[in-house]
């Protein structure tokens, strides 16, 4: 969502200075925090879980990551696979909280944020009275269905090097898988219960669980305002670049302040790279933004650029 005021806001021509130049208001949603706290937008993840003797954890943890990074990636990466998963084999003396743990899985993965999940811990499992299928089926062993609950509980521990807070968060949660079983109707319950456990039972529910998990994680949205500069009457460049930003077209905007870069007037060129900052933001691209801030400010300070700064600070939760 994005809204454009078509008020001209008059007090920040007295802010700017020399040649006179104006601002407009463009207000629109911005991605901010997640519930957890944590605000991963513009951060490169890595997600790692433990696996232990039981071969269950290791089916467990392995879908019920794959289900979690899934959801982050259409979020945060437009659906592309980002996040790469790793496994590490459980030490029963090793701290998995400790923040000496989380900051070597940074070194070693080179991300910025890293998740690392425990192993789980299962519930005494349950299975429904088996009932008979309606239409056909493929086997006589198949002929009935039950429906299992497996209740577990997960940990998760989260590593974010840019947060200021610099520590380890941790969440835990429980709840129950719930695979469909099939059988001829006559087996025992230890029976059908075992079968829940296997990769066709267990992986998909697991895996659904984990993107259940992920929605503490995924951002917030909330609107703010940001002001575009412009020059009414000076080079058409100024004017053309205007249109794009009130229409939202950053890269376009972008190309038309970039031609105006070499301009013999430093306050010009001041504000065109402060347009420039404002338009890497809203393209995704925050440390780029934060560049073009400084040469702005190395032109001269622009007191539009303090507000911005720290909004794409904020945003990102990099200080």
């Amino acid at each position: 969502m994005n809204r454009i005021s078509p008020l001209i806001v008059l007090a920040v021509s007295a802010m700017l200075s020399a040649c006179a130049p104006q601002a407009f208001v463009i207000i629109t949603e911005m991605r901010g925090p997640s519930q957890s706290g944590l605000n991963l937008g513009g951060k490169s993840i890595a997600l790692a879980y433990l696996y232990g003797e039981d071969p269950r954890d290791t089916l467990f943890n392995n879908a019920i990551a794959s289900g979690f990074a899934g959801r982050l990636e259409e979020d945060y990466f437009g659906g592309r696979q980002q996040i790469e998963l790793f496994m590490l084999q459980r030490d029963k003396k090793g701290n998995y909280a400790s923040k000496d743990t989380l900051v070597n899985l940074i070194l070693d993965t080179g991300r910025d944020v890293v998740f690392l999940f425990d192993v789980p811990e299962f519930g005494v499992p349950t299975v429904s009275t088996p009932e008979r299928v309606t239409g056909t089926v493929s086997a006589p062993d198949s002929a009935y269905r039950s429906v299992a609950k497996l209740p577990f509980t997960t940990k998760v521990y989260v590593y974010d090097s840019m947060n200021k807070d610099d520590k380890v968060l941790g969440y835990a949660g429980s709840n129950n898988l719930a695979p469909v079983v099939f059988s001829d109707g006559r087996v025992d319950v230890e029976t059908l219960a075992g079968k829940a456990w296997t990769m066709a039972g267990m992986v998909p529910e697991a895996e659904k669980a984990g993107s259940k998990a992920a929605a503490s994680f995924l951002p917030t949205w909330k609107e703010d305002s940001f002001f575009v500069i412009y020059y009414d009457g000076a080079e058409q460049a100024w004017n053309r670049a205007a249109e794009f930003a009130y229409r939202y077209r950053w890269k376009e905007a972008m190309d038309e302040w970039m031609t105006l870069l070499q301009n013999r007037n430093k306050d010009k060129r001041a504000c065109a790279a402060y347009n420039i900052g404002l338009a890497c933001f809203m393209l995704g691209q925050p440390e780029l933004a934060l560049e073009w801030l400084d040469r702005s400010d190395r032109d001269t300070p622009v007191s539009l650029s303090r507000d911005l700064r720290e909004k794409i600070k904020n945003y990102t939760g990099k200080q």
